[in-house]
């Protein structure tokens, strides 16, 4: 039955995609950030050093990429919130045929799971462009690390997804286990 909601979930997601390009962008910004971050750790490292304080500085640096990537998380949960505000006669009419709440909450969490994957991705992928970019052109003196590289994709896309159902998942709840009745009667 859980396959039946993603499938459900899936087709939504492909119907909706015009409002998860905010929570997409986003996303692909902070994991951006991310990624570069992590893809010149090195050098911030070795600049940090000269400052005093390069552990600290370093730290701080990972920090606020992270919290960049947070914020397009959050997006995620704002868009999917909004998306069940505008589904409530959906899910009642889901709830009254008697399709149990583990599928629908399925089929409501492939949204942001969809949405938070995508962003990454973009972002990855064009972190990974420009930092190839601005190493060939000598621009990034310290360097621009491989492992870095693929360490900070690691982390943009496991926080993204992770993030993304974690803050989705009390709306898409809350959502699921509204009777039907009052589903149907004030949605919209």
């Amino acid at each position: 039955m859980i396959a039946h909601g993603l499938s459900y979930g899936w087709l939504a997601a492909r119907r909706r995609v015009r409002e998860m390009v905010l929570p997409i962008v986003t996303t692909a910004t902070g994991a951006f950030l991310v990624v570069i971050v992590f893809a010149m750790s090195a050098g911030i490292r070795a600049q940090s050093a000269s400052l005093g304080h390069a552990a600290e500085i370093g730290r701080a640096v990972i920090l606020i990429a992270i919290t960049v990537l947070l914020v397009g998380v959050v997006e995620v949960a704002v868009a999917t919130t909004r998306t069940i505000a505008h589904r409530t006669r959906e899910l009642g009419v889901l709830g009254a045929t008697g399709v149990p709440r583990r599928p629908v909450i399925a089929a409501l969490l492939v949204e942001p799971a969809v949405g938070a994957t995508l962003g990454a991705l973009l972002g990855v992928v064009l972190a990974v462009v420009a930092a190839v970019v601005l190493a060939m052109l000598g621009l990034v003196p310290t360097g621009v690390s491989a492992a870095g590289l693929g360490l900070g994709a690691v982390i943009a896309v496991v926080v993204s997804i992770v993030a993304a159902l974690a803050t989705s998942i009390i709306p898409t709840w809350n959502a699921a286990s509204r009777p039907p009745i009052r589903s149907l009667s004030t949605g919209g």
